[in-house]
């Protein structure tokens, strides 16, 4: 059960005071909700900020629920978006960089004292450098742990009752997205430009689906190759309202469950079992 919000504490990094950040740090500090998104084309009906503006909204949302235990970070607006270059609107980051500078920022909160990071990634090509940013903190910090989420993960068995897409059909400015921007803000989503565009499954291993989960093996083609032109992938025209709201209360209810498990989770020492560290571990059976 989540505890009620302490009106006191901040909970977004940006409207600190460093005397407030150093606080909020001491003792291992607050879980650390760090927004990664993208700047990308999302159909003819959808603004490009997508991505960001979902996970900037849970991370905010999330802290200010449960500012004793989350503290909500400046978003990183722009992601790995290559395959999407085609289309207007979109703004991409090479891998390598985009690897770097999120594990940088993340290395910064680990520096100040934070002990425990969230990357709530909303952009589906960054989902892999993430996760690949949050082994990197694990294995060259003594004390802190990451973890990444992409935050469609926290919301599966509630859109396995609410789709009304066929499996393979909501992966991009689809049902799910468009309720989600529908709920964000309505006034912005051009409902009478939104158009189904359902792609076909090129092999019997190979599919994307956001709440389903992609298929076996992983490929990515360029978007300009398998799109029919209206950079959706879905039918948007089923999305509602009501729907977007109840994927963002159950993705802050889960986002928040996590991060009270995750931060109460212990550090155990690490162990040397090589021939180098038989003397650091005398009951290692030799």
């Amino acid at each position: 059960m989540s505890t009620p919000a302490n009106p006191q504490l901040q909970p977004l990094l940006e409207r600190m005071t460093w005397p407030e950040a150093r606080r909020a740090a001491q003792d291992g500090g607050r879980v650390v909700l760090l927004p990664i998104g993208a700047i990308e084309q999302h159909g003819p009906h959808l603004p490009v900020d997508v991505d960001n503006r979902i996970v900037v909204w849970l991370c905010n949302e999330a802290a200010r629920r449960r500012p004793d235990l989350l503290l909500s970070a400046p978003p990183i607006h722009y992601g790995f978006n290559e395959h999407n270059m085609g289309f207007p609107g979109t703004i991409t980051v090479a891998i390598e960089h985009f690897i770097n500078y999120v594990f940088d920022v993340c290395h910064s909160f680990v520096r100040q004292g934070h002990t425990r990071i969230v990357l709530l990634n909303g952009h589906g090509s960054n989902a892999m450098p993430c996760a690949l940013v949050a082994r990197r903190i694990v294995n060259e910090s003594s004390d802190a742990l990451a973890a990444a989420i992409s935050h469609w993960n926290l919301a599966r068995d509630l859109a396995a009752q609410l789709r009304e897409t066929a499996i393979g059909g909501m992966a991009h400015a689809c049902e799910y997205e468009t309720s989600w921007y529908l709920f964000l803000d309505q006034a912005a989503v051009k409902m009478e430009l939104a158009v189904p565009d359902l792609l076909e499954r090129r092999t019997d291993y190979t599919w994307a689906d956001l709440m389903a989960g992609d298929g076996p093996v992983a490929f990515t083609d360029d978007w300009s190759r398998v799109s029919n032109g209206s950079g959706v992938e879905g039918d948007p025209r089923t999305a509602t309202v009501a729907k977007g709201q109840q994927y963002a209360e159950e993705e802050l209810a889960n986002l928040i469950r996590f991060c009270e498990q995750f931060k109460a989770m212990p550090t155990l020492p690490r162990r040397n079992y090589t021939a180098r560290g038989q003397d650091e571990n005398p009951h290692y059976e030799q």
